[in-house]
């Protein structure tokens, strides 16, 4: 009994420091996006790094609580029935706060739920008719780790009086930016979209990741191998592929997806070490930092635009990345808060890319798509800016066609369509998977069912979705 009473005290603590940090930390949690993760998760210092900054806030509130528990336990719980009985309540009481902050309610809810929204709004991506012009484009795809148009001026509908991303935020205003107000803003982050590797995929699908526990993508079970996705048409219509990040492709299966999706040409942390760009034990935040990331991909874009084929490159940031960001010893630091620094040095390096890619002989013909993956998973940064509805960021330079980019209400699922009409290429419906091109005005999801609804129906089972999606039989 003695034993159990200390164990449990020990737990209790455990799951109010969990609370705790859910609600003054993160903010909102998506299980989904942890499920996928603890699947998916590779060891990396990015990772390590995290999981620390998820530990250090609370130590010193779990060594309070234990302070606290063994004072009680000598002054006012004399026995143990007593004991085990206070801190089996408290004990519940935390799992189930917890429970409820992770939305592992909604996860068990829509387990033994299903959904009809295939059968009435997904476009089967095997079935559109794209069409491209005869002089194809080039296409940047550049996704910007954790970069929201929050981080605005108040003036051009941010958050900030003084912009976090000045030259990112002249981006946006001198070129498309599509926008869920009459200002500039951008697309909503889902709990289908709210890391990287769901980002991507839905960003180049328009189709959503199946999260299940239990569930992972790997050799014995193909990633999505049903989609004709972003890769597969481009691969389809003559263009070599290529992707570079600064952290390991292998985190979050992304390698599987890019292998299954178009066959990409992969350039990683790993690929630097092999190639001896950098020394073999070399690793800064999540594996090599943007500075250099943006510098190798100058010479494997030049490489692809020096072939007859035209090119499509996507490159990700990570810089900006959750917890605080990293800051380059070359970064100004114009800001108290690290992370507010990051997302300035940031935006200047990618303003600076942008710029190089200009003045090269390929650019009259390339069109550069930029956009957030997805918010930063940090509420207590905008913890004065509660009331700030944060949409990611995106920027569309060089595109050939032009609409209404304003007062739309639109996700990740909806660039892979809008990526295709930015290039001219012509797309049967305007609509790919639950994907709408948002140069065509049509409705997207979002405005058609809401955010919360959309969301929450991505989640439920589905007998088109397993049978016409996850079956890769």
């Amino acid at each position: 009994m003695v034993v159990l009473s200390y164990i449990l005290m020990l737990l209790s603590t455990v799951a109010i420091c969990g609370a705790y940090f859910i609600i003054f930390i993160m903010g909102k949690n998506n299980f989904y996006e942890n499920i996928y993760l603890l699947m998916h998760s590779i060891k990396s210092s990015g990772s390590l790094s995290t999981f620390w900054y998820s530990v250090k806030p609370c130590l010193w509130l779990f060594i309070l609580l234990i302070l606290l528990f063994s004072i009680l336990n000598m002054f006012v719980l004399h026995k143990n029935k007593t004991r085990v009985i206070f801190y089996t309540i408290i004990l519940c009481i935390g799992l189930l706060t917890v429970a409820k902050l992770m939305n592992i309610d909604a996860y068990l809810i829509n387990l033994f739920s299903y959904t009809d929204i295939y059968e009435k709004y997904y476009v089967d991506t095997n079935s559109v008719k794209i069409t491209f012009p005869e002089n194809k484009r080039n296409i940047i795809i550049i996704y910007l780790e954790s970069m929201e148009s929050s981080l605005f001026s108040k003036e051009n509908g941010g958050a900030f009086d003084v912009s976090r991303i000045p030259e990112l935020e002249t981006i946006a205003k001198d070129n498309i930016n599509f926008s869920n107000t009459d200002k500039l803003g951008g697309a909503y982050t889902l709990d289908n979209t709210s890391c990287t590797a769901f980002s991507l995929v839905t960003s180049t699908s328009a189709t959503p990741v199946y999260t299940r526990l239990f569930t992972s993508y790997g050799d014995s079970n193909p990633y999505m191998k049903k989609v004709r996705s972003l890769g597969n048409v481009l691969r389809e219509n003559g263009y070599n592929l290529g992707l570079i990040q600064g952290s390991s492709v292998k985190f979050s299966a992304i390698d599987y997806y890019l292998k299954d999706n178009g066959d990409f040409e992969i350039f990683d942390d790993d690929t630097a070490r092999a190639r001896g760009y950098i020394d073999k034990n070399y690793s800064v935040w999540w594996g090599i930092e943007d500075k250099k990331v943006l510098e190798y991909s100058k010479e494997e874009i030049l490489k692809l635009s020096q072939k007859s084929e035209p090119f499509a490159y996507i490159l990700f940031t990570i810089d900006t990345h959750f917890p605080d960001g990293y800051l380059d010893d070359s970064c100004d630091t114009p800001f108290e808060e690290h992370l507010s620094n990051s997302y300035a040095c940031s935006s200047k390096m990618v303003s600076n890319y942008i710029e190089w890619i200009k003045s090269q002989d390929f650019y009259d013909n390339t069109t550069i798509f930029i956009m957030g993956d997805h918010k930063v998973k940090q509420d207590s940064y905008y913890s004065k800016y509660k009331d700030y509805e944060r949409v990611n960021y995106n920027a569309i330079i060089n595109s050939v066609i032009k609409g209404n980019n304003k007062n739309r209400k639109f996700s990740q699922f909806d660039m892979y369509p809008t990526i295709l009409a930015s290039m001219g290429a012509k797309i049967d419906g305007d609509k790919i998977g639950f994907g709408v091109n948002l140069f065509s005005g049509k409705k997207t999801m979002i405005e058609i069912l809401g955010k919360e609804k959309f969301d929450n129906e991505l989640f439920k089972n589905s007998d088109y979705y397993n049978e016409k999606i996850r079956n890769n039989k």
